[in-house]
């Protein structure tokens, strides 16, 4: 902030020098540069001369020698006050900002925009909103130097509230497994909650290394942190982000020939237990800006980072990039809801994919850098941001959050006294208020039904039931598994679908909890689409393995249709489409509570309700059967709500 006032002060006087700018007429009681006599303009030169080549001292003594000549000439108030802010003499400065202001108080709103900031450096705040919103009254006469003042009059009244607030913060050093003589930060965490990776500095200065570690979770324990194989290098890796399931990591790499800008966001993916050889991520991404900070979504469609100038110059902003299915990344967009005039960075996109972290010294805060919540509103904006609190941030830099998947634990880096290093990473319960909203994830492995290998680049969609629009829409990796994160309070339908397979859906209801115990991992094995199996010498056909349609719903004790099916059964029409020789028998079921001739009409009815869905969306109706079953083929105990909920089910089997 010094310096910044400085720059303010030396363009300010260098245009009163020369008279560039239109100057308030002379009153009486006091006279500028303008009206000064000669003598007295090539003395206050020389005085200046000596304030820009940081000779304080000097400049006061020639400037004292000019008051006793012209007591009136308020310029020269202006720059004993300015020295006396270079060595930051509070008491002097004031009083000669003081004296300028009751010898001229409207000549220069500068003065209290001086006394204001002075006030921030002092803590003074209702003395710094009194001088600030005075130096507001008048009009602009420079952009930057008004935004600066918003700037600290926004501070100037959040940080009375914030210190007479205190949120509850006792942060805990995570110890000499994480934590060692060097630095640690910009820490990441994986869904389960196993896996921390972060940068560790060897060495200080520019002479520095930086390598990323891991340390696992076993048992409740942190392992011993050890470098990240196959990825670190003989250059600096930092800055980093892996995303919930563990298996893609996005980091900050600077200076490399061949490089699109100073710094880089890099890739690396997890195979068969493996990180591969990193790969800059290219454009749109990379640019000849400054590329730093990512943090990878949930569900690995999209990555959040920061932006600046070539070479990390000029304001940062915060900035996302969405994955297409094709595996490629869409052109990057500001986070304009969030960005200021001044500085944001170190995203953490929570895994419920609606809570962002950030720092940011452009939002109201207690220092130079403050981290900062914001939560996804009904039109896919950002709100506005909630700083987190005091003793969290304090007057000294916050950057680079981390929030693990249940929300009640963070991890951030810190210097404070105690540590084992310059920068440590340290634990903490998040305040309740600042918490995501709960979430857990489902994690899958597809397969083939036959061979049981693993099936990568298969389509993963997850949809809202109520809306029918899809939440997450992904592909398998390499090792045939995903790892999809579901915010509490919402029904989703799991689809999985593959060319030449047979599809898979689930059902995932979650709209009336708020939180689960486990996670749901589940193992998907797809049918391979070919005609059944030929049995015994009558030439009879085994049919397919029933594929149930879990996200098939009908009103209570009634064959209608409710309206969240109509995406599953959009799928069924599409697969039938995409194979137009496929035939198939629609099967209904239910519990066994009730009469057995009515259940048995039940899902017959229900099963015909499905066919005629499709016959009226075009499907031939010679490729459609349907038979009800009644309770007669139980998947599940009848003895408990869960089983019977599991029988009352719609299922197809390919006939041909």
């Amino acid at each position: 902030m010094l310096n910044t006032m400085r720059l303010l002060t030396i363009l300010l006087l260098s245009a009163l020098l020369l008279n560039a700018c239109a100057r308030i007429q002379a009153q009486e009681g006091f006279i500028t540069t303008k009206e000064a006599p000669a003598k007295i303009k090539d003395a206050f030169k020389a005085a200046y001369a000596e304030f820009l080549a940081n000779d304080f001292d000097k400049s006061l003594k020639s400037l004292e020698k000019i008051i006793k000549k012209a007591p009136t000439f308020v310029n020269a108030y202006y720059l004993i006050a300015e020295c006396y802010i270079q060595q930051k003499n509070w008491s002097k400065a004031i009083e000669f900002l003081n004296k300028s202001a009751e010898l001229a108080p409207d000549n220069d709103p500068g003065v209290y925009y001086n006394l204001g900031q002075i006030a921030m450096e002092q803590e003074q705040y209702v003395d710094a909103r009194k001088h600030l919103e005075k130096f507001l009254s008048y009009p602009s006469k420079s952009e930057a130097r008004d935004r600066a003042a918003k700037k600290s009059l926004g501070d100037a009244k959040f940080r009375p509230e914030a210190l007479s607030k205190p949120v509850k913060f006792e942060p805990q050093n995570m110890g000499e497994q994480i934590n060692s003589a060097q630095r640690e930060y910009f820490p990441s965490v994986t869904a389960d909650e196993n896996t921390l990776i972060y940068t560790v500095q060897i060495g200080e200065g520019r002479r520095g290394q930086e390598d990323l570690y891991r340390s696992l979770r076993k048992n409740g324990e942190w392992t011993k942190a050890e470098p990240l194989p196959n990825v670190n290098t003989a250059e600096n890796e930092g800055a980093q982000s892996v995303s919930a399931d563990g298996k893609f990591l996005v980091f900050t790499v600077c200076n490399r020939e061949g490089d699109y800008g100073s710094c880089d966001l890099y890739y690396s993916e997890r195979v068969n237990g493996r990180w591969t050889k990193p790969k800059n991520i290219g454009a749109p991404i990379n640019s000849a800006s400054w590329e730093s900070q990512p943090s990878v979504a949930p569900n690995g469609d999209a990555i959040y980072f920061t932006r600046g100038g070539a070479r990390g110059q000029g304001v940062k902003n915060l900035m996302v990039s969405r994955r297409k299915l094709d595996g490629s990344w869409g052109s990057p967009e500001a986070l304009t809801t969030l960005n200021t005039d001044f500085n944001e960075g170190s995203p953490c996109i929570h895994p419920d994919g609606q809570t962002l972290y950030f720092s940011s010294d452009g939002h109201p805060g207690m220092g130079s850098l403050d981290l900062f919540m914001s939560r996804m509103q009904a039109d896919g904006t950002w709100g506005p941001p909630q700083n987190l609190g005091y003793p969290i941030n304090t007057a000294q830099a916050e950057e680079a959050l981390a929030v693990t998947l249940s929300g009640d634990l963070a991890f951030i880096a810190s210097d404070r006294p105690g540590g084992l290093g310059s920068l440590d990473i340290y634990s903490f319960i998040m305040p309740e208020d600042y918490r995501p909203q709960p979430v857990t994830y489902v994690r899958g492995f597809v397969y083939d039904a036959e061979t049981k290998k693993p099936l990568p680049k298969t389509v993963v969609e997850m949809v809202d039931v109520e809306t029918g629009k899809t939440y997450a829409l992904s592909k398998t990796d390499a090792d045939g598994e995903f790892l999809l994160c579901l915010p509490m309070g919402k029904d989703y339908g799991l689809h999985v679908n593959r060319p030449q397979y047979l599809f898979y859906s689930d059902n995932f209801a979650l709209k009336e909890l708020r939180k689960l115990r486990d996670p749901f991992v589940v193992k998907i094995p797809l049918q391979p689409l070919k005609d059944p199996i030929t049995q015994g010498g009558g030439g009879e056909k085994k049919e397919s393995e029933p594929i149930v349609l879990k996200n098939v719903f009908f009103a209570t004790n009634s064959a209608e249709l409710r309206p969240e099916s109509k995406n599953e059964l959009d799928k069924l029409k599409q697969l039938l489409e995409d194979n137009p020789k496929m035939r198939i028998r629609l099967h209904g079921h239910t519990d066994s509570e009730g009469n057995d001739a009515d259940n048995l009409s039940l899902s017959d009815r229900r099963a015909q309700a499905v066919r005629t869905f499709l016959i009226n969306k075009g499907i031939l109706a010679d490729r459609l059967e349907a038979k009800g079953f009644g309770e007669t083929k139980p998947i599940a105990s009848n003895d408990t709500p869960e089983g019977r909920q599991q029988n009352r089910r719609t299922e197809f089997v390919v006939l041909n």
